[in-house]
């Protein structure tokens, strides 16, 4: 009966490859070819249902006191900004990939010790804003970042549209964890301040209650989307 099942549930899975099947408990998946700002995400994307609970109050009070607002990592003004039209209903996660120390000259150790420095890591936010602005963004491309010392930055913030997916940023956030998770994930620090920006999210009515978390391998790198995988997104 077990084997019956899981052929079936594979066999779903294989033919439409497009809705939440419950029995199999898997997330949804678009296995088609989908391109955008940072190349295309081979494989397609997979959604989960981030359900956790709401934190208290006072945490997300002590959280949006925590997070590094745009004037102090001295954010260049947005050249335009458009408002997201009530509460945004996805999260995409992204990483900045392997190329975010160079833009400051930095390589190696000294790269590394930088994305765990929250001394350093403003001047990487700050020259991520300056690049996507070279190539015609309208601003940072993100509404928050998350470096590897556990910090969240803001990018456009809550409530503005990004510049970071093809067709839905108008309905949904972009969340870059800094650094390269390719070949590892991002380490606790990081993974606990995403869960506690979408709680809190959530709570505040930025996030819709039933709000879903997105990525792929091309978007996330392939251990931090297999870490994802593997709970089913409520592993942050």
């Amino acid at each position: 009966m077990l084997y019956v099942r899981l052929l079936l549930c594979t066999s779903l899975l294989v033919l439409c490859g497009v809705k939440y099947n419950e029995a199999c408990g898997r997330p949804t998946f678009r296995p088609t070819v989908r391109c955008g700002p940072h190349g295309c995400s081979y494989g397609g994307q997979a959604e989960w249902k981030f359900s956790k609970q709401n934190p208290s109050e006072g945490q997300c009070q002590s959280l949006d006191e925590a997070i590094i607002k745009r004037r102090d990592w001295r954010a260049t003004a947005a050249r335009h900004q458009m408002s997201i039209d009530g509460a945004a209903r996805k999260v995409f996660v992204w990483q900045t990939g392997s190329d975010v120390c160079h833009l400051v000259g930095l390589t190696g150790y000294r790269c590394e010790n930088c994305l765990r420095d929250s001394t350093c890591l403003p001047s990487v936010i700050y020259a991520l804003q300056d690049d996507d602005l070279s190539k015609g963004k309208d601003d940072i491309r993100y509404n928050f970042l998350i470096g590897q010392d556990g910090v969240i930055y803001e990018g456009r913030g809550w409530g503005v549209v990004g510049q970071h997916t093809d067709g839905e940023d108008d309905t949904s956030i972009g969340v870059a964890m800094i650094g390269d998770f390719n070949s590892r994930e991002p380490n606790q620090a990081s993974q606990d301040a995403l869960d506690k920006l979408m709680m809190c999210g959530k709570a505040a009515g930025e996030l819709t209650p039933d709000v879903k978390l997105v990525s792929s391998r091309q978007m996330a790198g392939q251990a931090f989307y297999s870490l994802l995988q593997r709970c089913n997104g409520l592993c942050v």
